[in-house]
């Protein structure tokens, strides 16, 4: 999920990735795929469906606004993404690049959000918490991204 937010956030309008499925017919190249040789998923598929099942918008978004947030502290291994809903909600994503250990941040909004749901792809595609009235939240992020879904910051 990191290679395509991190490509994405770089401007870059295609990502590819070699292998969906496992190969059965060449050595050495039996567990890169995102899918095993019978069709079952890994967790990277499972997590990649589940990220783009959380930030699905069939919508067109009329303009694109803006978002008054920072990330105080923000180590070079965090990095964030700010995407819109076409209903104006806003869905900033948040990922590590750690292999081990983790980072804690403040995300500090610039207006109080009278919602914020977390999600964390690796989890389901559900919020894992709900924070209401609110200018910050404190994450602990290690190697993947969460979705911070903010809605009516006024």
């Amino acid at each position: 999920m990191n290679l395509y937010f991190a490509q994405f956030k770089r401007g870059y309008a295609y990502t590819s990735v070699y292998l969906l499925r496992d190969r059965t017919d060449e050595a050495g190249n039996q567990s890169f795929g995102f899918f095993r040789p019978d069709y079952s998923p890994r967790k990277a598929a499972t997590y990649l469906h589940n990220v783009t099942t959380i930030l699905a918008d069939e919508g067109t978004v009329a303009t694109s606004g803006t978002l008054d947030y920072t990330i105080a502290d923000q180590p070079p291994t965090v990095h964030d993404l700010l995407l819109r809903r076409s209903d104006g909600t806003f869905q900033l994503v948040v990922w590590d690049e750690r292999l081990n250990d983790q980072d804690q941040v403040t995300v500090r909004l610039g207006a109080t959000a009278t919602s914020i749901s977390i999600y964390d792809p690796t989890v389901g595609t559900d919020p894992v918490r709900t924070v209401k009235n609110t200018t910050s939240l404190d994450l602990l992020l290690s190697d993947h991204p969460i979705v911070i879904e903010i809605s009516s910051a006024r």
